[in-house]
């Protein structure tokens, strides 16, 4: 899957030059069905559209307003697929509902001289989860500049309409021809992702000689597939146990290892300690080496309303959420979850530096013992070997969809 981030200096001028063009949603094209074809059709039909594409948005200054290709582009494959098919759902990877028909859909926006161009490229499988066929369609449109729904929605809808009346026609489907064998939550993922390139990564680190392995939960939260990285091998991991008012989760992998972390044995943290911190940073994705910081606990508190988080001076970037704070003596006190959104803050004129967050290890004693995950709190300190444990215990995670 294409991450499709733009130079949007090129859609403003895009913008201005079109800001003429078509602001209602197409009705699309009357195309000839083949006879043999019950349309509506009754075969149930599974759409999986990535979440980072469906809830894609953006804002753009100079038509100071939001731009949401994600919600246009859903709305467009309900309406494309809805008028040929009685039922069309999203995939669902915990529905237990069967479709006759699982499609995979890659989209992919450009902007050429004031249009918005869609590339669709598409795999179809039939309700065993055998793939029947696989292509691309295209759409264009006008881009507005006021209003940018329909140019999004109409590019979208082009090709889609055009892909549900291919299958009609090529593949001539019916409950009798394309039986409901596989529920959603059956279906094998690794068919619908691109797995050759993660959509993000995170950090983590093992926890115990089983290899589970703790990250922060919005880290993994929304992926189809996980798999961690240690030394050059990536590892099929899934979540075993996960909080989202904590932002921490467990990954169960098959990586047994003798480097892991132990938890400090109190719940007590030293304001001013010294705490160090490795991770993974987006950059290049799993290309990158890890990033190893050093800082301290500045304040016991975090941001009002938060649960369980402190603050800390280590730098951090993004890719590093999930990864350890290891004290001087290796014990392990907490882990990564968030900094502060330093754009949002400089529109106010305020410039901070290194206040970075992490969820303290008294509760996340809590979340390991409600829910027996096994570890080990440190008995023996080994002073000025903080350096070597945070490293040798940290992996990257990476998420697909």
């Amino acid at each position: 899957m294409k991450l499709f981030k733009q130079v949007f200096c090129l859609l403003f001028i895009t913008l201005l030059v079109a800001s003429c063009a078509n602001t209602s949603r197409t009705k699309g094209k009357v195309y000839k069905i083949n006879k043999q074809v019950t349309v509506p059709n009754e075969t149930v039909v599974a759409i999986y559209l990535p979440k980072q594409i469906s809830e894609m948005e953006f804002w753009v200054n100079a038509a100071n307003s939001w731009h949401k290709p994600g919600s246009a582009i859903k709305d467009a494959v309900s309406t494309a697929f809805g008028q040929y098919f009685k039922q069309v759902v999203f995939f669902d990877k915990k529905s237990d509902i069967k479709p006759g028909l699982f499609i995979d859909l890659d989209p992919d926006w450009d902007f050429k001289s004031g249009n918005i161009l869609m590339d669709i490229e598409y795999k179809i499988f039939d309700g065993s989860g055998k793939e029947i066929t696989k292509g691309k369609v295209e759409g264009k449109s006008g881009m507005n500049f006021t209003n940018s729904d329909a140019a999004y929605y109409n590019s979208a809808y082009q090709g889609l309409q055009l892909l549900a009346v291919r299958i009609l026609n090529n593949n001539l489907p019916s409950p009798e021809k394309f039986p409901a064998n596989l529920s959603m939550n059956q279906f094998d993922l690794n068919h619908l992702v691109n797995i050759e390139k993660p959509i993000s990564s995170g950090t983590g680190f093992f926890l115990n000689q089983s290899g589970e392995v703790i990250t922060a939960n919005h880290v993994v939260d929304d992926c189809f597939i996980i798999k961690v990285k240690q030394d050059g091998f990536l590892e099929p991991a899934t979540i075993s146990h996960s909080s989202n008012l904590l932002d921490i989760a467990t990954l169960k992998t098959n990586a047994k290892t003798d480097n892991y972390l132990k938890l400090r044995d109190t719940d007590e943290l030293e304001l001013g300690e010294k705490i160090t911190t490795v991770s993974y940073p987006l950059k290049g994705l799993l290309e990158s080496s890890p990033n190893m910081t050093f800082g301290n606990l500045t304040s016991k508190k975090a941001l009002t309303g938060s649960l369980g988080l402190y603050q800390f001076s280590a730098p951090i970037q993004p890719g590093s959420s999930g990864g350890a704070i290891v004290s001087d003596n290796s014990e392990l006190i907490g882990v990564v979850t968030s900094t502060l959104n330093i754009t949002n803050l400089a529109k106010k004129g305020i410039i901070p530096q290194n206040v970075n967050f992490a969820l303290d290890v008294k509760y996340l004693r809590k979340f390991l013992d409600k829910n027996e995950v096994g570890y080990q709190t440190a008995t023996e300190f080994e002073a000025g070997k903080s350096s070597q444990t945070a490293l040798s215990t940290a992996v990257q995670i990476a998420c697909y969809q």
